[in-house]
């Protein structure tokens, strides 16, 4: 595509909203970048910015515009700067060609300047920029405590003015820059020397960060990130700390303190990464008489709460850890078999189980976790397996085969070749009979099954019959089977080719489209490929964005 014919390769409705912008006067300002590089700044529903590469030729190399649209390669702010792009380039004077001009960087404006301009200048705009201001305070200053702090809160709040605006909410588009100031905040605790300044840095900072998640669209999970990282951060403050035993106490209370407060109401998985913090104090007896009380507070409070049933789990977890580290094994094996429900306990009691080699007790725990967990197919898979292993360290083969078998169907393939060496008739008739088993069954989980043994097989006549069936598997298989099967191979994968096509209806549609025949090429030949190309340029010739893929089939 080149800067001179660009309109013969863009789809006809982007192509026109472009030439629509370039013709108003959206293209508000243009410079050269660089050698052949170019940024042009569009105004539209919102300003945009587009960079545009181009060789000495006029080849368009690369161009990218920070516009959501993600429906072609193309988008109509790319044709506006297209179009201002050539204009520029074949502006002749009576004089000269004019070129956009290369705009002068802001470091060789300053380099010259005295300290004082530079002063001034700095004090001119962050005048003008509240959330500037307070971002070099906290970033350059080294006041006392509650002056470091106070800047901190200054500069959150700051910054979450500056995004919020009118509507009192964060868009998807705006979320990713705004965690990206509030890193700026957490990068201040991590270059503070005194610790307790860091770690309140760290503690208003996760406050905020939890807090937008009522405020902020966060689709792309930044918001969530900056929790972990700061949650992160505070585990290694405490991790550094512990060496040191200066201000443990002081940590601790304000770690714990943080679970209180209400912006951490209906958050309780951190409320239990902040209780997970705290453990690290636990070797000090009235410390951990503290996190104790903490943590069965929160179970109560939580008890009859089913959606808080996997943070239950993590608080009955952390409360097991102190005591099978502090308490005594008695007390241990206790609360493992009070907690019987959540299934990291039964898992614990079934590995305790079969350390000790009391498989008959495996059979068991497992065999009523199957019952107790019967709505929760993944649980109830888990506890089959404990139960298969016992069955085979027992030798009970007529059970562990039924299992196996079970577990097959189900759609486990690692047991085909447990159950086939467990077969009772010979290998041949074993597979015969599977297979029309499995032919009869229904599901998704017997049809992947039926198709990995016959994969693992190597069993090309049924696989190709699979493949009739489910044409979209010829992608997949076509390679495998058109040695012995060339010309039914070709014949799926062409109807499946001219199936998607059908189904097409934008650029990328049409270029995946585009792919999936030049994957045919290696299976089928140049000259298929060619014939099918013409095929459906005859069908679709009222499609011009389709046209235009198709040809650059090569």
């Amino acid at each position: 595509m080149n800067i001179n014919n660009f309109k013969n390769y863009i789809d006809k409705t982007i192509f026109d909203r472009g030439y629509s912008y370039y013709l108003e006067g959206n293209v508000v300002d243009a410079f050269e970048k660089g050698e052949n590089e170019y940024i042009f700044y569009i105004e539209g529903t919102d300003d945009y910015e587009v960079l545009v590469e181009i060789e000495d030729g006029g080849d368009i190399l690369h161009s990218e515009c920070d516009c959501p649209y993600d429906f072609g390669p193309v988008c109509k702010h790319e044709v506006a700067a297209f179009f201002q792009l050539s204009s520029m380039l074949n502006a002749v004077t009576t004089e000269t060609e004019s070129k956009p001009s290369k705009r002068t960087t802001i470091q060789e404006v300053l380099t010259n300047l005295s300290k004082e301009e530079l002063i001034n200048i700095i004090i001119n705009i962050t005048n003008k920029d509240a959330t500037l201001e307070n971002s070099l305070i906290v970033r350059y200053s080294n006041g006392d405590h509650s002056n470091e702090i106070e800047a901190c809160k200054k500069l959150i709040h700051s910054i979450v003015r500056k995004y919020l605006g009118r509507e009192g909410f964060i868009k998807y588009r705006d979320t990713g820059d705004f965690v990206g100031e509030l890193e700026d905040v957490l990068d201040k605790a991590r270059k503070t020397n005194h610790v307790l300044v860091a770690l309140d840095i760290a503690l208003l900072l996760l406050e905020e960060a939890v807090g937008a998640f009522q405020y902020a669209d966060d689709s792309d999970g930044d918001i969530g990130y900056l929790v972990s990282e700061t949650l992160e951060f505070i585990g290694e403050i405490v991790t550094c700390e512990m060496e040191q035993d200066q201000h443990r106490i002081e940590i601790f209370e304000r770690v714990l303190a943080q679970t209180n407060k209400k912006i951490f109401d209906g958050w309780l998985d951190f409320k239990v990464d902040l209780l997970e913090i705290c453990f690290e104090f636990a070797d000090d007896v009235i410390l951990r008489e503290q996190l104790t009380h903490k943590i069965e507070t929160m179970l109560d409070e939580h008890s009859n709460d089913s959606y808080t049933h996997y943070s239950n789990e993590r608080l009955l977890q952390l409360l097991f850890q102190l005591i099978n580290q502090y308490g005594t094994e008695e007390e241990a094996e206790q609360f493992i078999n009070k907690h019987l429900q959540f299934s990291s306990f039964r898992e614990l009691l079934l590995n305790k189980f079969i350390q000790e080699e009391n498989y008959h007790k495996v059979i068991e725990v497992a065999k009523k976790g199957e019952v107790q967990d019967k709505q929760y197919l993944g649980l109830v898979s888990k506890w089959k397996k404990y139960r298969y292993d016992a069955y085979k360290f027992l030798l009970l083969i007529e059970e562990q085969r039924n299992l196996a078998k079970e577990l097959l169907l189900k759609g486990d393939f690692n047991y085909y070749q447990e159950l086939k060496e467990l077969a009772s008739e010979n290998q041949s008739e074993f597979y015969a009979n599977l297979k029309k088993e499995l032919k009869t069954g229904e599901g998704r989980a017997t049809t992947d099954i039926f198709l990995k043994i016959i994969e693992h097989e190597n069993d090309l006549e049924e696989l190709l019959e699979f493949v009739k069936n489910n044409p979209r598997l010829v992608e997949v298989y076509a390679e495998k089977l058109v040695k012995l099967y060339e010309d039914e191979v070709i014949n799926i994968y062409k109807r499946f080719i001219e199936t998607v096509a059908s189904h097409a209806s934008n650029r990328r549609d049409y270029q995946g489209v585009c792919q999936k025949i030049k994957k045919f090429k290696k299976i089928a030949g140049k000259t298929k490929q060619v014939d099918l190309v013409k095929e459906l340029m005859g069908l679709y010739v009222k499609r011009p964005a389709f046209m235009d893929e198709l040809g650059k089939v090569k």
